[in-house]
């Protein structure tokens, strides 16, 4: 798709928007670094080093990135996923649209706009829900919330519904483990229960990935570093009431440090220090990445807080005898899920949990409460 853009002094360019693929991975990654997230005094990348296409892939079916050029030029892009998940108990193929990206001296052209029928054909013909994530305080993505779109009828109406609510628990010292609770790590012949209650959780949430025993062994072999071995499995005298993965992603997506604010210099040597006497993971140089580990496929009886809270106390210790930095938890806001995280040290980044629906009166009683969203931040 061509179009033109009027400047001043009566001087157009001409730019095209099209589909993009691999050709132009190296250009989106470095789109990529030109729009770093400030917060708690770091300034972040969110990186998909060595290729950005790995995560859409192992989410999505089928994954579209829509691209901005000005001639050969990469300005920007765009990407739109789609899945089986569920919605009102129901499984039904929605969308994803994240990872709007354009150059400093690209924005304000209308990119959004002007790919709309690129990106959301296919969502407007079948009618589809969708949602995207957008931080707080990203002004420029806010301002799209609830806004209408008469001249572009591809672009689907749009409600925050809810927030989410990341935890990054910081790993620091060994933490006590449950007597309430044991927890080990998941085999084969967990597989069925697993499922359950799987199953039984996303059914309940909007936008919870579709799960049975045949996308659950898919998984098992499509996820890169992952297997049975991720899952944990928490028992009650015998019987398994529990259950979470923890999987690190570094493979496909790291979160980069381009920068130390003067604020954290100072928090930084003393976690040094901390480091060196105390065996705490230490902080990644500039440049470097933090080790994370995120906990996805979550689901514990009677969602009881006490029995995952006793699953991240395990995960915590294994993965602080790798030297990670990092365990990563999310939810929406007023889960009672999230009281999982009491006792450990964490910090809190939230986000809206934007619903899209070409329905409008389907959106009017969609609430945080109703909906239970479930966003995967393993792979968001």
């Amino acid at each position: 798709m061509k179009i033109i853009f009027s400047n001043m002094g009566n001087k157009t360019s001409s730019y095209n928007i099209k589909q993009i693929g691999r050709e132009y991975n190296n250009e989106m990654l470095e789109i990529l670094s030109e729009n770093p997230i400030e917060s708690a005094g770091l300034s972040l990348c969110f990186d998909r080093n060595p290729d950005i296409f790995r995560m859409p892939e192992i989410k999505y079916n089928p994954a579209r990135f829509v691209g901005f050029l000005k001639e050969k030029e990469l300005l920007g892009f765009g990407l739109i996923g789609f899945y089986n998940a569920y919605v009102n108990d129901r499984p039904t193929t929605v969308f994803h649209f994240t990872d709007l990206y354009v150059r400093g001296s690209s924005r304000r052209l209308g990119f959004f706009y002007k790919a709309s029928d690129l990106l959301f054909k296919e969502a407007f013909e079948k009618q589809m829900w969708g949602y995207s994530i957008i931080m707080h305080g990203n002004k420029n993505a806010e301002s799209h919330i609830s806004r209408g779109h008469d001249h572009y009828p591809y672009i689907p109406h749009s409600k925050i519904i809810g927030t989410l609510d990341v935890r990054n628990i910081m790993i620091t010292f060994r933490k006590k483990e449950s007597k309430s609770y044991q927890v080990r790590k998941a085999t084969l012949n967990d597989s069925d229960f697993i499922v359950h209650m799987l199953s039984e959780e996303h059914s309940k949430r909007f936008f919870a990935p579709y799960i049975d025993d045949k996308v659950f062994r898919k998984n098992l072999s499509k996820r890169p570093d992952f297997g049975i071995g991720n899952y944990y499995i928490a028992e009650k005298d015998g019987q398994a009431v529990g259950v979470c993965a923890a999987w690190s992603c570094s493979s496909f997506k790291q979160t980069r440090v381009l920068k130390y604010g003067r604020k954290i210099k100072l928090t930084k040597k003393i976690h040094s220090i901390l480091s060196f006497f105390f065996k705490i993971p230490g902080l990644p140089p500039k440049g470097g990445s933090f080790k994370e580990v995120y906990i996805t496929d979550y689901a514990v009886r009677e969602r009881d807080p006490k029995i995952l809270n006793a699953l991240l106390c395990r995960i915590y210790n294994d993965y602080r005898k790798l030297n990670y930095n990092t365990v990563i938890f999310g939810s929406y806001k007023s889960d009672k899920l999230l009281r999982a995280v009491k006792g450990f040290f964490n910090q809190s980044v939230k986000s809206h949990i934007v619903a899209s629906s070409y329905d409008p009166s389907l959106l009017s009683s969609a609430t945080e409460k109703s909906c239970r969203p479930y966003i995967d931040i393993a792979l968001l």
